[in-house]
C-alpha cells in the first residue's frame, strides 16, 4: 500500500511541474527574491517599525524566560509577555531566531539571552536593546526579515498559481509580475511583521476556494478554511476571509445538482470548515495554548473601536484611498488596477446568468465573482476606517494585480495591439517606480546618520534624542543617549542633540485636525523649543545633515482632502507616511547638532 503524499510533497511537485512547463517562472521568482530582498539590511541592528520591534522582541523575550526558568511556568511567562499577543508571528519568528539562541548557547552567551526577560518599556524598550550584544540584534532582525522575504516570494508564486487556475499561465505570469513590481508590496517585504505571512495565507485560501468553486472538492474547501484560519491567526483584519469562504460556498451551491435547499444544507461541510478554521486560530495563538485566554480575548474583542481610531489627519475616505494606494502602486499601476476592477465587474455583468438559467454553469463566471467579491469586501471594510496605511491594505494587492492581469489578457484577445501597449506601459512604469523605491533602501538617511555618529562621536559623548522610541532615531548601538522625560540622568548640555523629521513636524502651522496622532501632544511649546534650538539660541549648531532639509525646516504634507497635493505621492515612491508604516527617505531627515559655546543650563526640552 502506497502512502498518500502530504500537502508539502504535492506543493513541491506542483512547483517543479510549473518550472518545467513555464520557462519564465524561474526568472520571475528570482526577480521577486532580488527585489523583495534588496536592502533588507536597512536600519539593522535597529528595528524598522513598531511592528517589527514587537515581533522580534516577543520571540527573544520568550526564549529569555525559558532560559532563565526552563519550566512550564517559564514557557507561560515567556509566551504571555508582549505588547499584545500577536498570534502566529510568535511561532514563525520564534523559529527564525532559533539559530541565534543556538549560537548563544554554543558560545557561552546564554546569559545575554536570559537578561532580556521582562524588559522595561521606557523609550521602546531601549535599555534592553542597548544592554544586549549587537550581534544578537543584527542576526535576529536579519533572519526575521529574510523569513518575510521568503513569504513574499511564496505569495508571488501562489498568485501565479491562482491566475493559472483562474484563466491560464499567461494570466498567472502577468499577475505575479505586476505584484512583484508593486512598490508597497516590496517595501513591506523588508520588515518583520504579520502583514506578509497573513497575506500569503490569504492568497492560499483564495486559491483553494477558487478550486472548490470550480470542482466542488470538499478537500479544497477544508484546505481553504485552514489557510483562512492561519491568515486570521496572523492578522485580525483577515477575518474578512470568512465572508469570502461563505461566498465560495454559495457560488458552488448555485451550480450543484439537486434542489437548492438540499445543496445549501450541508452542515458537515460548513461546521467542519468552521472547526478547522477555529482550530488554526487557536493553535496560531501561543498565548491561548499556555492558557492566557484573557490576553487573547483582549486582542480579539478589545479592538472593535479600531475603525474610529485616529492616527492620521481627518480627511475624506476617497483621499485616504488615493493616498495609500497611490504611494503603494504609483499612479499608472493604480489607474490600471482601478480599470481592472471595473472591467471585471463589467465582464461579470455581461456574463451573469439570467433568471431562467440561474443555476447553470457559466465558464469563468463564478471564480471571477469570488475574486471580485473578496476585493470589494476589503474595500468596503476599510472605507469605514478613519484612516489607514499601506500595510493594512496589503492583502488587496494580489487581488488587484490578478484582476488587472485577467482584464489585460481579455483586452489582448479582442484588441491585441492596444492590450500589448497597455501591458508594456504598466510594466515599464511600475518597474521604474518600484526600482527607484527599492534602490534607495541601499542607504537611507538614518543609516547614514548612524554611521556618521559611529565615526565622529567620542566614546563618552552623550546625545539627547526625542520622539517615542529609540528606533525612530539614528542611534549607534552602545552610544549613551538621553531620552527625556524618563531619563533621570538629564544633562542640560550633552555633546549632541538629534532632531529628525518627526520633531520638525511640530513646526507646521496647521489646524489641530490636520495633525497626526504622532505630533498632536503639546504642540505649541515643542514648536517654540525646536525653532529656538535650530536658530542657535542654546548654542547648538548643525554639524551634519542627512536627507533633504525641508524649506525653513518645515516639512510639507499633502493637505488632507486636497486632490492636487496628492499628485507627488504616486510619482516619487519615497513619499511621506503616517503612523506605524516603514518610514522612507522623506521621513528620515536627520540633523545632528553639537554644542559649540557655553552651556545654557536653562534649556528645557518639553518632552
Amino acid at each position: 500500500m502506497v502512502a498518500r503524499p502530504g500537502w508539502l510533497g504535492r506543493a513541491k511537485r506542483q512547483l517543479y511541474a510549473d518550472l518545467r512547463a513555464d520557462p519564465y517562472l524561474g526568472y520571475l521568482l528570482l526577480g521577486a527574491l532580488v527585489l523583495a530582498g534588496f536592502g533588507f539590511w536597512h536600519r539593522i541592528p535597529i528595528f524598522a517599525t513598531w511592528d517589527e520591534h514587537d515581533r522580534v522582541l516577543d520571540a527573544l523575550v520568550a526564549y529569555a524566560e525559558v532560559v532563565h526558568d526552563p519550566s512550564l511556568h517559564g514557557v507561560r511567562e515567556g509566551v504571555s509577555w508582549s505588547r499584545a499577543p500577536f498570534g502566529g508571528t510568535l511561532w514563525v519568528y520564534g523559529l527564525a531566531v532559533l539559530p541565534v539562541i543556538v549560537a548563544a548557547a554554543l558560545t557561552g552567551q546564554l546569559d545575554a539571552i536570559a537578561a532580556m526577560r521582562d524588559p522595561a518599556y521606557a523609550y521602546g524598550n531601549y535599555q534592553v536593546w542597548a544592554d544586549t550584544p549587537r550581534w544578537i540584534w543584527t542576526w535576529s532582525i536579519a533572519l526575521v526579515r529574510l523569513t518575510n522575504v521568503l513569504f513574499a516570494v511564496v505569495t508571488v508564486y501562489l498568485l501565479y498559481r491562482l491566475g493559472t487556475r483562474l484563466a491560464d499561465r499567461a494570466t498567472g505570469r502577468l499577475a505575479a509580475l505586476l505584484l512583484t513590481l508593486t512598490f508597497g508590496f516590496l517595501k513591506l517585504a523588508k520588515e518583520g511583521g504579520e502583514d506578509m505571512p497573513a497575506t500569503m495565507c490569504f492568497v492560499a485560501a483564495v486559491y483553494l476556494l477558487v478550486g472548490y468553486v470550480q470542482t466542488g472538492e470538499r478537500r479544497q474547501f477544508y484546505a481553504g478554511c485552514v489557510a483562512g484560519g492561519a491568515a486570521m491567526a496572523f492578522k485580525l483584519t483577515l477575518a474578512l476571509v470568512v465572508p469570502v469562504v461563505v461566498l465560495a460556498f454559495l457560488l458552488r451551491a448555485r451550480i450543484e445538482d439537486g434542489p437548492l435547499r438540499r445543496v445549501l444544507w450541508q452542515p458537515r461541510l460548513l461546521v467542519g470548515g468552521a472547526a478547522l478554521g477555529a482550530f488554526m486560530i487557536v493553535v496560531g495563538h501561543p498565548t491561548a495554548l499556555v492558557g492566557d485566554f484573557e490576553a487573547v480575548a483582549h486582542r480579539w474583542f478589545g479592538r472593535f473601536g479600531r475603525p474610529n481610531r485616529v492616527v492620521g489627519p481627518t480627511a475624506p475616505t476617497w483621499w485616504w484611498f488615493l493616498r495609500t494606494y497611490g504611494s503603494a502602486f504609483g499612479w499608472p499601476l493604480l489607474a490600471g488596477a482601478v480599470g481592472g476592477l471595473l472591467a471585471s465587474v463589467a465582464y461579470l455583468a455581461r456574463r451573469a446568468p439570467g433568471r431562467s438559467a440561474l443555476r447553470e454553469r457559466v465558464p469563468g463566471f463564478d471564480e471571477r465573482a469570488l475574486v471580485v467579491g473578496a476585493l470589494v469586501v476589503f474595500l468596503l471594510f476599510f472605507a469605514r476606517w478613519h484612516d489607514w496605511r499601506v500595510h493594512h491594505i496589503l492583502p488587496t494587492f494580489p487581488l488587484a494585480a490578478l484582476l488587472l492581469a485577467d482584464s489585460l489578457d481579455r483586452l489582448c484577445e479582442h484588441r491585441q495591439r492596444v492590450g500589448r501597449a497597455a501591458i508594456a506601459l504598466l510594466v515599464v512604469t511600475a518597474a521604474v517606480y518600484a526600482g527607484v523605491g527599492v534602490g534607495q533602501f541601499a542607504s537611507m538617511p538614518r543609516d547614514e546618520a548612524t554611521e556618521w555618529l559611529s565615526e565622529n562621536a567620542d566614546e563618552d559623548d552623550r546625545m539627547e534624542v526625542y520622539f517615542h522610541a529609540f528606533f525612530e532615531n539614528a542611534i549607534p548601538h552602545g552610544m549613551d543617549v538621553i531620552t527625556p522625560p524618563e531619563d533621570d540622568r538629564r544633562d542640560p548640555c550633552p555633546e549632541y542633540i538629534q532632531v529628525g523629521d518627526k520633531e520638525l513636524l511640530y513646526l507646521q502651522d496647521i489646524p489641530q485636525s490636520q495633525r497626526s496622532s504622532e505630533v498632536d501632544f503639546y504642540p505649541a511649546p515643542r514648536q517654540e523649543y525646536i525653532r529656538a534650538l535650530l536658530d542657535g539660541e542654546y548654542n547648538y549648531e548643525i554639524v551634519a545633515e542627512f536627507g533633504d532639509r525641508p524649506p525653513n525646516f518645515v516639512p510639507h504634507r499633502p493637505e488632507p482632502g486636497s486632490l492636487r497635493e496628492l499628485w507627488p505621492l504616486g510619482v516619487y515612491p519615497h513619499s511621506d507616511q503616517y503612523g506605524d508604516e516603514v518610514e522612507l527617505a522623506s521621513d528620515q531627515y536627520v540633523a545632528i547638532l553639537q554644542l559649540e559655546g557655553e552651556c545654557v543650563e536653562s534649556r528645557n526640552a518639553p518632552w
